[in-house]
C-alpha cells in the first residue's frame, strides 16, 4: 500500500484490481513508471474477490478513486458494468482500464496504444512482416487492427474455432487492405513452421506459467521475434531459447501498458527514453 505521508492533495489515486493486485508486479510498474515521469500520483492494489467485483465496479462513480485498471481476470468482467466503452472495447471484449466521470463509467482499451507503443521502442518494424497470431478474441481482436493498419503483408490468425477467426478478421477487414490472410485451427502443441514467419504473437494465454507448451516449432529462424502479454514467465520464454530468437514481453509489455496509462489519464508526455529508463531500473 502507498504511504498517506508521501501522498499530496494534488496526487491522483488509480486503483489496480485483482485477485491479488498489491503483490501484482504490474503495480511496482506503475508506480516506477509513475515516479520515473516525476509524477506525484501513485497507483494502488485493490484485491478483490470474484464474487465481490461487480459491486466494487459499480460503487467506483462514487468513490474518490475514479481510475481503475484491471488485472487479466477481471477484464473481461468488467464489460458489462460499463456505460460508455470505447470502440477497442466494443470490438475486444476486454477492458484494461476504467474511470468514472459524471456518474457513468466510461470504459478504456489501453491494448492497442500499448501494443503500438511497444514495438516503436524496440525498434520493431512491422512493414512487409509476416504474422502469426495466436488467439482470435480478445487482445487478439484489439491489436488485428493495429497490424494491419502497419503494413505487414500476412497475417494467419490461429484459433481454437475457425469461425471466431473468420469473424476477427472480418471485423477488422476496414484495416486489412492489401493484406494477405489465413486461418489456422489453433491446439495446445500444434507444430508451426516457423521459417514462414517474422513474428508470432500470444494473444490466446494470458496467465503466467511456465510449463504449458503453446506451440512446437518446426525448423529455424534466429530472426523471428516472439510477443506476448504475459506479466511473468511464459511458454515463448522456453520457445526463445530453443529458437535463439528474440522474446518481448513481461517487463517490456508492462512499462509500454504503464506509459500509456500515464499518458492518457495522467496528462504525461512520454518517450522511449523514458521506457528504456524503465526497463533498465528491474535489470532487464
Amino acid at each position: 500500500m502507498i504511504d498517506e505521508e508521501i501522498l499530496s492533495k494534488e496526487s491522483r489515486l488509480i486503483a489496480l484490481y485483482g485477485v491479488n493486485s498489491q503483490t501484482s508486479p504490474f503495480l511496482k510498474v506503475l508506480n516506477t513508471t509513475f515516479k520515473t515521469l516525476g509524477l506525484i500520483d501513485f497507483a494502488i492494489g485493490l484485491n478483490i474477490k470474484p464474487e465481490d467485483f461487480a459491486y466494487m465496479a459499480k460503487g467506483m462513480p462514487s468513490s474518490k478513486v475514479t481510475m481503475a485498471l484491471y488485472e487479466p481476470e477481471f477484464q473481461s468482467d468488467i464489460v458489462p458494468l460499463l456505460d460508455v466503452p470505447d470502440s477497442c472495447v466494443s470490438q475486444s471484449g476486454l477492458c484494461d482500464g476504467a474511470y468514472a466521470k459524471e456518474g457513468k463509467l466510461f470504459g478504456k482499451c489501453f491494448y492497442r496504444e500499448s501494443f503500438e507503443y511497444l514495438v516503436a521502442c524496440e525498434g520493431i518494424y512491422l512493414a512487409g512482416c509476416r504474422v502469426l497470431l495466436l488467439g482470435a478474441s480478445g487482445v487478439g481482436r484489439a491489436i488485428l487492427p493495429l497490424l494491419g493498419s502497419s503494413g505487414v503483408s500476412f497475417i494467419d490468425v490461429a484459433d481454437g474455432s475457425v469461425e471466431n477467426a473468420a469473424s476477427a478478421l472480418e471485423i477488422a477487414k476496414p484495416s486489412l487492405s492489401g493484406v494477405k490472410t489465413d486461418i489456422s485451427w489453433f491446439q495446445n502443441g500444434m507444430e508451426v513452421d516457423v521459417e514462414k514467419y517474422d513474428i508470432i504473437i500470444n494473444a490466446i494465454d494470458l496467465y503466467a506459467h511456465s510449463d504449458k507448451k503453446l506451440i512446437k516449432s518446426k525448423g529455424e529462424n534466429k530472426d523471428l521475434v516472439l510477443i506476448d502479454f504475459v506479466r511473468g514467465k511464459s511458454s515463448f520464454d522456453t520457445l526463445s531459447k530453443e529458437l535463439y530468437c528474440r522474446k518481448v514481453g513481461d517487463f517490456q509489455w508492462m512499462t509500454a501498458s504503464a506509459l500509456c496509462v500515464a499518458k492518457e489519464w495522467l496528462d504525461a508526455k512520454v518517450s522511449c527514453e523514458d521506457y528504456e529508463t524503465i526497463i533498465k531500473s528491474f535489470g532487464r
